[in-house]
């Protein structure tokens, strides 16, 4: 059984979702905390975006997500999914993760790391940072204050590789 969510709205009783996430419930017990300790409200499309990144780890794009929960029967809006990931990412729960030009991905925040992305297959892989915080690299920018630093690494992952 899917999830199923636990904060009713007037015009949309509770609903279960094909996901495979945990039930409303239970992803609202895990996610109110972290939410208020960031200074956001607990609200249904917050809850179902963290338990929704949380079931598919990796990197998704905000369409990738909204796509996924519109199959599911969830009937977020597009907007809906784009707002609360930028108030997610700006509290420090989810992170924007570089992958150069082209759509964002985004994934839960936790300790910090860079990427490998391959240029044949285009595969995301996360690598460890030697520091685990940001910022782990400090540019000479006088004046600046750097607050973040991403490093990219790009080549052909393992699987490519042997295919070559």
């Amino acid at each position: 059984m899917g999830a199923r969510y636990p904060i009713s709205h007037p015009k949309r009783p509770f609903r279960e979702i094909s996901l495979g996430m945990a039930s409303g419930i239970d992803a609202e017990a895990r996610w109110s905390d972290r939410l208020r300790e960031a200074g956001l409200r607990v609200t249904r499309p917050r809850v179902t975006v963290l338990d929704l990144l949380a079931e598919l780890g990796g990197h998704h794009t905000a369409e990738g997500l909204n796509a996924t929960l519109t199959a599911a029967g969830d009937s977020m809006t597009r907007g809906t999914v784009y707002n609360v990931i930028d108030d997610l990412v700006r509290a420090g729960l989810v992170m924007q993760a570089d992958r150069g030009p082209g759509t964002a991905v985004y994934e839960l925040a936790g300790t910090w790391h860079h990427h490998f992305i391959c240029r044949e297959c285009g595969v995301m892989i996360d690598v460890e940072c030697e520091i685990g915080e940001k910022p782990c690299v400090h540019g000479d920018v006088p004046g600046a204050v750097v607050d973040e630093a991403q490093i990219i690494l790009r080549g052909v992952c393992t699987s490519c590789a042997a295919a070559q």
